[in-house]
């Protein structure tokens, strides 16, 4: 044993011995839930690299009937994440909907709960499966990045934000589906809740405040901060803006929509919902009670 092992070793056994079982069981917990996620770690990758090849032939196909390529390698790049925030999603049940409503539907929670704390498992699993999440969505960044440096022969700095962001918009959706799978008794109700959720209700909601011209910037409506992903590859100068309601003409109506939050704002807002998200599943799933 080298020298600087032992100093590791001694620095190991002077913590206190309730803090190692912690890290230890939280420490185990992930490498399980590795092992039991590798089939969905090679359908995630297959749903990232089907997502980025649906966008690679329909640029194709419109080149191949005259429509010019993007002028920047920045707008290039746009053009594969016009999907992404819908990928996220799916990457997110996933992994999300079954983190705590599988072991009440399948009554696992008898075998588990008696060995590890509740709040260990719940931090060991969301660590875990977002870990596994960030892995297809850095995938899907890999190979557009490699495309568009390939047709280009340049990247775009800019996408790296754009990656860091739909990182943290990664963690916003796990957070919203682990919500939910804290407290519905199947993961399949779970992910159809989740998608219902996403796809219809903050989407509406977003109609709702266009069309009826409020001003008020939605960093309360989850499916908002996607739109950061996309916009920083180039932040408009204007976030907001009046967009007609019909066919123009002078007496058309008019709605407010909000393009994207600012770094700022997508930051705070994410972080603090994501927070809340997670306190309000712990604090249920320790709670709750099997059967």
């Amino acid at each position: 044993m080298t020298t600087q092992d032992t100093v590791l070793k001694n620095r190991y056994e002077n913590i206190p011995f309730g803090l190692r079982r912690s890290f230890n069981q939280v420490y185990s917990t992930i490498g399980f839930e590795f092992k039991r996620n590798v089939k969905n770690i090679f359908i995630s990758i297959g749903i990232a690299l089907g997502v980025f090849l649906l966008s690679f032939i329909v640029n194709i196909i419109r080149e191949s009937r005259g429509v010019s390529s993007p002028a920047t390698a920045t707008e290039y790049t746009a053009s594969y994440l016009n999907l992404v925030g819908f990928f996220i999603l799916i990457i997110a049940v996933m992994y999300g909907g079954s983190i705590i409503a599988l072991d009440y539907d399948k009554q696992t929670g008898n075998l588990l709960f008696p060995k590890i704390t509740k709040g260990r498992l719940f931090v060991g699993r969301i660590i875990a499966r977002y870990i596994l999440s960030v892995l297809a969505v850095t995938i899907f960044y890999i190979v557009t990045a490699i495309t568009t440096l390939i047709k280009y022969q340049v990247l775009p700095v800019e996408i790296l934000a754009s990656w860091g962001w739909a990182l943290f918009y990664t963690f916003l959706v796990l957070s919203m589906v682990t919500f939910f799978s804290s407290f519905l008794k199947k993961s399949s109700t779970t992910i159809v809740i989740s998608l219902l959720m996403v796809l219809i209700v903050f989407n509406m909601g977003n109609v709702i405040l266009t069309v009826t011209g409020i001003k008020v910037e939605p960093l309360f409506l989850l499916t908002y901060y996607s739109n950061i992903i996309t916009a920083s590859l180039d932040m408009p100068t204007d976030r907001y803006g009046e967009v007609p309601l019909g066919p123009p003409g002078p007496d058309t109506p008019t709605g407010f929509q909000w393009l994207t939050p600012s770094a700022t704002g997508a930051a705070v807002g994410m972080l603090l919902y994501s927070a809340i998200l997670l306190v309000v599943a712990y604090l249920l799933f320790r709670r709750r009670q099997q059967k």
